[in-house]
């Protein structure tokens, strides 16, 4: 997770009810030393995640559904649920790739600056509606399955994919 500002936002999941799966492996506590970030992620109610993580620059809670999209999982999260945030403000979703092998949790968001050159550039994100919100994020506007169909055409290491980031479980769980 980065600040504001850098971040590819979907008004819709990228899930449906009929979509979310459940990795038993994924609760737990999660360290990236490179960043300085930890991630807990426990067992929430009905096939969710409550996430909490820690980043040197903003900590926060989210909640997170798992759903496979092709041949990869994504973790759709989200501002935590059962919250009441106001009438003004919308929750958000973002997409993590996730790739899970053992003791490591590498988790891949959509790229930013490939999304942000699309949208100033005029340049379309073939099958997808996007823009930017007031903050300069990047903001998916399409439907779910629109999204999802997008997802799965892409390749796994193309440049719609950003950075990952690589977690390692805490020892001892």
């Amino acid at each position: 997770m980065c600040s504001s500002g850098c971040l590819v936002f979907s008004l819709n999941p990228g899930y449906s009810d009929t979509t979310i799966a459940w990795e038993p492996s994924l609760v737990g506590t999660w360290i990236d030393t490179d960043d300085k970030s930890t991630v807990q992620i426990d067992r929430s109610e009905w096939r969710s995640y409550r996430i909490h993580y820690e980043h040197p620059i903003e900590r926060g809670d989210l909640t997170g559904y798992l759903t496979v999209i092709g041949d990869e999982r994504y973790l759709d999260v989200m501002p935590s649920r059962g919250q009441d945030h106001g009438s003004f403000l919308i929750p958000v979703h973002a997409l993590l790739r996730v790739r899970l092998d053992g003791d490591k949790l590498e988790l891949t968001p959509l790229s930013y600056d490939w999304f942000e050159e699309r949208v100033r550039g005029d340049k379309p994100a073939p099958g997808l509606d996007v823009t930017m919100d007031q903050k300069e994020n990047v903001l998916i506007t399409s439907p779910v399955d629109k999204l999802r169909d997008w997802i799965r055409t892409q390749p796994g290491d193309g440049a719609m994919f950003g950075a990952s980031a690589t977690f390692t479980r805490k020892s001892g769980q």
